[in-house]
């Protein structure tokens, strides 16, 4: 499998390194600063845009950390005919019956646990658990050290910021944000900024 990965950034740096093992051949990054292309990042080539690499019988793995620079990549690849790789670190542990979208990344010691659905284009970050039953929706971002208990919804494209606890049972709304080292009791609202213990919105989003 020959893999190109969307995004020559710090998030880009982890993926590759979760990538690294024999039987696959990283053959570079795609970005669209074209002050990269040339030259190395990771170790590897950053070859040009996706546009460039189009039709040239590789797979893409996203490697791209904000949101919506993430969806919108996701999106303008499937258009040029890209297909994704899911990228799971070997040490991440997947319970039966979970459902798994396409392009999500799975880092180490992630736990998701039984009949869980993960959205496409989800990152799953360092050592967040996701529990029983939790539906992640597409292009969230589960930041490192995240415990989401049994049975909770993460909106699609909302980031739930490190180390953040949410109980049972909650709902989070679309294209919010939950500040860092939140506890999450109550339900988060769409396009939101949520923060503190418990979490409360602090400011509303304006809507797509």
């Amino acid at each position: 499998m020959n893999i190109v990965i969307a995004g020559a950034s710090g998030h880009g740096k982890v993926v590759c390194d979760a990538l690294r093992t024999p039987d696959l051949t990283i053959n570079g990054f795609a970005d669209d600063d074209a002050q990269k292309w040339g030259r190395e990042w990771s170790g590897l080539p950053v070859l040009g845009n996706l546009e460039s690499l189009a039709n040239k019988d590789v797979v893409l793995a996203m490697g791209i950390g904000d949101n919506t620079t993430r969806e919108k990549v996701f999106h303008r690849a499937k258009a040029l005919g890209f297909r994704f790789v899911n990228v799971i670190h070997p040490s991440a542990v997947i319970g039966r019956g979970c459902r798994l979208g396409e392009g999500i990344v799975v880092f180490a010691n992630v736990v998701i646990n039984p009949d869980a659905q993960i959205g496409d284009d989800v990152i799953l970050n360092t050592s967040c658990s996701i529990d029983h039953d939790c539906v992640i929706e597409a292009h969230a971002h589960i930041a490192p050290g995240v415990r989401l208990a049994g049975n909770v919804q993460v909106g699609e494209g909302t980031l739930i910021g490190i180390g953040t606890t949410v109980i049972p049972g909650i709902k989070i709304g679309a294209h919010s944000i939950v500040g860092a080292g939140s506890v999450v009791i109550r339900d988060i609202p769409d396009y939101c900024v949520a923060v503190g213990n418990p979490a409360r919105v602090i400011k509303f989003l304006h809507g797509e």
